[in-house]
């Protein structure tokens, strides 16, 4: 190539024999994501992009190579929605890479707007960082700010704050566990003082674990009746609660369901479990009317498991009775971000009337290493 030249990366999409290529990249840009071996790494990204139960939707994931060599990576799991009703395609934005030696500038423009320009009629993403958010920003998409922000509800707030400061390091190992006699008392005189104990008087055996199936019947039966859902049959949803147990970096994965004095479930929620740590929270399943019970139910179930606190995903049309249960909202450094060329279903994601909880995303996915 002629000096001063400017290299262009071609931008095609990802097949079976470039997933080595796209793990050794990912590798490189990723280190701190570390997997047990190679052969591991490949092998979670040849099950993700080609075994999963939405291969046939013909939503791709895409590379951009310089040279005969990968330098851009855009991973994408296809997810079937419906919106009022009507089947569509949505494209769930995983991984989005680029090798910082790359010689073109614009690869992750290239690779963008290879992926908006698909078949699909929804593209999100809701891990994305600041500068994946300007650049889709000016490609017409859209970065709604409450789908962005994140809740936490502190359980045990002198056992939390050990917690955190043992993650962070910001006390000695041997410190902290001197410490935790204290922060014991702290939460007991937090909990007689709290003005809001009605979650703690649930019962610890009042929410029975349930199975795919219990899942599959509630939200086929109309509980939530927002104008964009992701769509879910016996197979995906086995599939992806499978998936997600493995992810166990968080804790372990927990499934219960709530029920109604006649047996009848009225909800159910999905959480990782970590006794003495944060809790996450994937999906919580209620109609309207339900929310404010099964969320109590949440949290008394992670506080009798001896989680300090619960973190999730901010669902707009909850935020009052998050609110009311004492969660805090704050932004947690990722944002969301969604492109479509029907306004409508733009303006659905916008306004809250869209059902899009980490499970519908690419949050319970592994490639951090599980």
């Amino acid at each position: 190539m002629a000096a001063g030249s400017t290299a262009r990366s071609q931008v095609r999409i990802l097949s079976p024999q470039d997933v080595p290529g796209a793990a050794a990249l990912f590798a490189r840009i990723r280190p701190e994501f570390r997997w047990s071996s190679r052969h591991a790494s490949e092998a979670y990204f040849h099950q993700i992009l080609f075994e999963n139960p939405w291969r046939h939707l013909d939503v791709p994931s895409w590379v951009a190579e310089e040279d005969g060599r990968l330098c851009g990576l855009y991973v994408v799991l296809p997810r079937p929605m419906l919106f009022r009703g009507h089947a569509i395609r949505a494209a769930i934005g995983c991984q989005f890479l680029v090798d910082p030696a790359a010689r073109d500038r614009l690869t992750a423009l290239r690779l963008a707007q290879a992926c908006l320009s698909g078949s699909q009629d929804l593209t999100l993403a809701d891990a994305a960082n600041e500068r994946a958010r300007r650049m889709l920003l000016g490609l017409g998409g859209c970065a709604p700010p409450l789908l962005s922000l994140h809740w936490t509800r502190i359980l045990r707030a002198g056992r939390h704050a050990l917690a955190l400061c043992e993650e962070r390091r910001t006390l000695p190992p041997r410190i902290a566990r001197v410490m935790r006699p204290l922060g014991t008392l702290v939460d007991a005189l937090v909990g007689r003082a709290s003005g809001d104990r009605s979650w703690r008087a649930i019962g610890r055996t009042v929410d029975a674990q349930i199975d795919a199936t219990e899942m599959l019947d509630h939200l086929h039966g109309g509980a939530d009746p927002r104008a964009l859902q992701p769509v879910y049959d016996r197979v995906s949803l086995g599939w992806l609660l499978e998936q997600s147990s493995l992810k166990t970096r968080h804790g372990n994965l927990r499934a219960r369901g709530v029920r109604d004095d006649a047996g009848g479930l009225i909800g159910w929620y999905l959480y990782y479990l970590r006794p003495g740590a944060l809790g996450e929270v994937i999906h919580i399943s209620a109609s309207p009317a339900a929310y404010p019970t099964v969320l109590k139910h949440l949290l008394a179930d992670a506080w009798h498991a001896g989680a300090t606190a619960l973190r999730g995903r901010v669902d707009p049309r909850f935020a009052q009775e998050m609110s009311d249960c004492r969660c805090w909202f704050r932004w947690e450094g990722a944002w969301t971000l969604a492109h479509s060329r029907d306004s409508a279903i733009v303006a659905a994601i916008q306004s809250g009337d869209a059902c899009l909880s980490r499970l519908a995303g690419e949050w319970w996915l592994r490639f951090a290493g599980g």
